[in-house]
């Protein structure tokens, strides 16, 4: 049970659970978005690589924008009714049931447009599920822990990632005669990985729906139909006041852009440049979750000594030139090698980012700022898949398509700079 306080501190047992749920989630954004099912759509659902790709990215990118957009009301609406529960338990629902329903993505069953707009849907629903989430942060720990539990729970999705791909890599795809004897002239063998995956998030999301309990709303205005664009006007200009968050969440609108795109298009840039398998791209998230976890775990320890910012700059330093690296590489295996070196900075900097923010914010509009977290992160999401996506279909080149994603990391570094330290709000 949580207890009420000016800390709003829960249980060690919600807390495990909080962190659980990445755990559950991080599956989608790993075997649908990034691996599996992205390379799955380009290259057996889609009649040729590059359109694949330029659906795929543009497809990722539009549902990112649509969620931007819709989030900062999100987060208005969750303050009032200070009930993110339910929204959290209907958003994971459903793109936990839309990962089942992919078993039916059998190629040539229906034009490449249903799939793209399952998926718009799916990452929409993934996207809003992430804002309430991350709100929660504030409502069950004190300042002084938001960088071990937010770290905690990266790593624990990272952790989650690897087994599930373990799991699916030994059971179902290495064997010629997997568990229910699988056809593979039908990508059955693939395709039960998009049912495992909505079965893991359902099953690990269990435990926070369980401890989580409903609040009382610390707004005293009653919700009506205008209160969400109100208060979004009033977080903007609240937000105006705080020029520290708002360079902040400028930083953060560039290079979360950049790992984003990594994330929608990483199986298929290994595809087309080094022409990888099924096999080659499951180890390689094997590994490079591993060393994310490792990052995350590390680095979240870290931050109490030297600052989310500090964390921040260098993880952004080290994966541009990490990637800049993979660039002029041709080698299968050393791009697998410096994937899992950039990898290592995925979770610190999301992981620090969440945790700079939800010291910056008012206890009062922890759901409304998390919106505009995500709305920071998401409403320029669109442009570094679609970049990638555009640039590599013009020029039929993945590299080119890579190289101008790297210059949001760029721009966000630069911003940063501007950034003051760590501070409690």
């Amino acid at each position: 049970m949580i207890r009420t306080s000016n800390n709003s501190i829960g249980t060690p047992v919600l807390r495990f659970a909080w962190s659980l749920y990445d755990w559950a989630n991080s599956a989608w954004s790993a075997i649908i978005i990034t691996f599996i099912f992205s390379r799955y759509f380009v290259d057996v659902l889609a009649t040729d690589p590059n359109t694949g790709t330029l659906v795929w990215t543009w497809t990722i990118g539009l549902s990112s924008f649509v969620a931007a957009l819709i989030s900062p009301i999100i987060g208005s609406m969750s303050d009032h009714s200070n009930n993110s529960k339910k929204g959290l338990f209907i958003t994971t629902c459903l793109y936990s049931i839309i990962s089942i329903g992919l078993w039916f993505a059998v190629p040539g069953n229906s034009p490449l447009i249903i799939f793209a707009t399952i998926i718009f849907l799916g990452n929409i629903a993934y996207e809003i599920s992430q804002i309430l989430y991350n709100g929660q942060l504030k409502t069950i720990t004190i300042p002084d822990n938001y960088a071990k539990l937010s770290g905690l729970a990266w790593a624990l999705g990272y952790a989650g990632t690897v087994i599930i791909f373990g799991a699916y890599y030994v059971l179902f795809f290495l064997p010629q005669e997997s568990l229910f004897n699988l056809n593979h002239e039908t990508f059955q063998n693939i395709r039960i990985s998009f049912v495992i995956t909505g079965l893991w998030i359902i099953i690990f999301s269990i435990p926070l729906f369980l401890c989580l309990k409903h609040q009382p709303s610390k707004l005293r205005t009653e919700f009506n139909i205008k209160a969400p664009f109100i208060n979004l006007l009033s977080t903007c200009q609240e937000i105006r006041k705080h020029k520290n968050l708002a360079i902040f969440l400028l930083s953060r609108l560039f290079y979360t852009d950049g790992i984003n795109a990594i994330f929608a298009v990483a199986a298929i840039y290994a595809t087309l440049v080094f022409d990888m398998n099924t096999e080659q791209i499951i180890i390689l998230a094997i590994g490079t979750n591993i060393a994310a976890g490792v990052g995350a775990s590390t680095l979240c320890f870290l931050e109490h000594y030297i600052g989310s910012r500090k964390i921040i700059l260098v993880s952004l330093i080290s994966m541009t030139g990490i990637s800049l690296a993979i660039l002029a590489i041709s080698d299968a295996t050393l791009f697998i090698i410096l994937a899992m070196s950039l990898s290592v900075f995925f979770g610190p900097v999301q992981s620090a980012s969440r945790v700079y923010f939800a010291k910056a914010i008012p206890d009062t509009k922890t759901y409304e700022f998390f919106g505009f977290y995500s709305f920071a992160g998401k409403v320029s999401a669109f442009i570094g898949p679609i970049l990638f996506g555009t640039v590599s279909f013009a020029f039929s080149s993945p590299q080119a398509g890579m190289a101008s994603v790297l210059i949001l990391f760029v721009i966000g570094f630069f911003i940063m700079l501007k950034v003051q330290p760590d501070q409690v709000l």
